[in-house]
């Protein structure tokens, strides 16, 4: 809560000042005194953020007591707006602003421009607080920081000769004056080869690269700061070597320009360091792209011998068991002994939940389907099988029945959708699945939309599950990709974004 002392010895401009500030500033205390004499002593005993202060009143006048306030140390930092009917009077003013008053407003005054100046009273205050901390942490930074370098500067001086950078400095025309000792170290120079006789844009010598001679230039005529320029040099032995260039512009009391301070570090180990992380990433991106193609080539292999599996199945074994149900169907109009026809209907039995079986394994490998009457035709068969085996609602809603996609395209959506579906059946515990198809100008949406209990879902999470990145993958392979929205309690909604392919 900020504390402001108004100062005047009547009562109804005490009141005014006070209720339009509590009004217009409600994180403000607004304390009233009615003299000069009580007002110096509250300002000593409740430091305020700010003093308004009437001029003309009995006894001590406001430029006697904001003088007093501005000599003691003490309150010396609260800012004072004199406040009177004398503000006409020009030399009232500088009068009251000689005095130490940081502003001045006349009677009678504005409300809005009284609640203006309060603030930015409060801002000053504010600002000379944040300064005088930062100085005193400044005075406090600065004696630390003597009191080291005075200790350590032997220390300091035996690390710079291991330190894999050397400091300079050049004068207005770019040459150098001072370059450390670490110099010679680094580019095989002595510092009395390099002062009085090298200039900043030729040396160290740069490999053939006008644009970083340009560049050196350029920044130097411009004053500017030197920011980590990266530079690829020759030292002494002809033997390449990274530089990185960093300075500044330093200038005399009367701001002429003397010319820049700066450091120069070796980077070399790190450039090549740089280099050969940039030839593994090469690397690594070439063997991802043919792990991916060889994903690719394993889904389509995958589905040529699903099918062929479920051929086998319907074309060979379905066919044996269908005549052999067929044959011992025909046995039971025969007279035939009571045990014999228990043993053929027992049989039959069998045949029969073998013949569902395979036709229903027929189709989880390769549903006919999907290669006769296409994407739609299929999950809509996929979601009738889950109503009849899990007791769950399903619904489909595909506004472009038939859907433009190549073969491959559509067997890995529908095996997509499928994997989505199954994530649904055994994590959230949901009522109702809702499969929803359309398309934009763009894109095609297959949406996998749940009621069920949800979870928290994050892009930057490696909890996903093998499924949803097996799902991802395959998705990469043909530049679609997988966005899911969840929320606990909330249900989820997988959709499947795939780019429409312009002829």
């Amino acid at each position: 809560m900020k504390k402001i002392l108004a100062i005047d010895d009547n009562e109804s401009n005490l009141m005014l000042i006070k209720s339009n500030i509590m009004l217009m500033l409600s994180d403000c205390d607004v304390m009233m005194v009615k003299s000069g004499e009580e007002g110096i002593k509250i300002a000593r005993e409740e430091l305020p953020d700010a003093i308004l202060l009437d001029i003309v009143m009995p006894g001590m006048n406001g430029f006697q007591v904001c003088e007093i306030l501005k000599n003691d140390p003490k309150t010396k930092h609260i800012p004072i707006l004199l406040v009177s009917a004398l503000g006409h009077n020009t030399s009232d003013r500088i009068k009251g602003l000689n005095m130490g008053a940081e502003a001045f407003i006349t009677k009678p005054f504005d409300n809005t421009e009284l609640i203006s100046q309060v603030k930015v009273l409060l801002r000053i205050k504010n600002a000379e607080d944040l300064l005088r901390k930062q100085n005193n942490n400044l005075e406090i930074f600065i004696k630390k920081q003597t009191k080291d370098f005075t200790l350590s500067e032997t220390r300091f001086l035996q690390i710079t000769e291991y330190a894999q950078e050397y400091f300079w400095e050049v004068d207005e025309n770019g040459k150098y004056t001072y370059v450390s000792a670490v110099i010679a170290k680094i580019l095989g120079f002595e510092d009395h080869d390099v002062m009085e006789r090298k200039y900043l844009f030729d040396f160290p010598q740069l490999i053939k690269n006008p644009k970083s001679d340009n560049t050196l230039r350029e920044i130097f005529g411009n004053r500017a700061n030197y920011k980590a320029i990266e530079l690829l040099c020759v030292n002494k032995a002809g033997k390449k070597i990274w530089l990185m260039v960093s300075g500044f512009p330093i200038y005399d009391k009367d701001s002429t320009f003397l010319g820049y301070r700066g450091v120069t570090q070796d980077i070399t180990l790190r450039r090549q360091a740089e280099e050969d992380l940039n030839k593994s990433l090469k690397i690594n991106r070439s063997y991802q792209l043919k792990l991916k193609k060889l994903n690719s080539e394993l889904v389509k292999a995958e589905e040529k011998e699903r099918r062929r599996i479920a051929e086998y199945l319907h074309d060979g074994i379905g066919q044996v068991l269908s005549i052999t149900h067929f044959n011992l169907s025909s046995l039971k109009n025969k007279k035939l002994p009571t045990d014999i026809q228990r043993v053929i209907s027992n049989a039959t039995t069998f045949l029969s939940d073998a013949i569902n079986q395979s036709r229903l394994l027929t189709y989880d490998l390769s549903p006919p389907v999907l290669y006769e009457l296409g994407l739609v035709p299929a999950i809509r068969w996929k979601l009738e099988q889950i109503k009849n085996n899990h007791n769950l609602q399903t619904e489909i809603d595909a506004t472009e029945p038939k859907i433009a996609l190549s073969s491959h395209n559509r067997i890995l959506l529908y095996r997509i959708i499928c994997e989505l579906l199954i994530n649904v059946i055994k994590h959230a515990q949901a009522g109702r699945i809702t499969v929803e198809i359309s398309n934009d100008l763009h894109y095609q949406y297959f949406s996998v939309t749940d009621d069920g209990q949800g979870f928290k879902y994050s892009t930057s999470s490696n909890k996903s599950g093998y499924g949803l990145f097996s799902v991802n993958e395959r998705l990469d392979t043909i530049q679609g990709r997988l966005v899911i929205k969840s929320d606990a309690g909330k249900g989820t909604t997988a959709t499947v974004i795939l780019p429409i392919k312009k002829s």
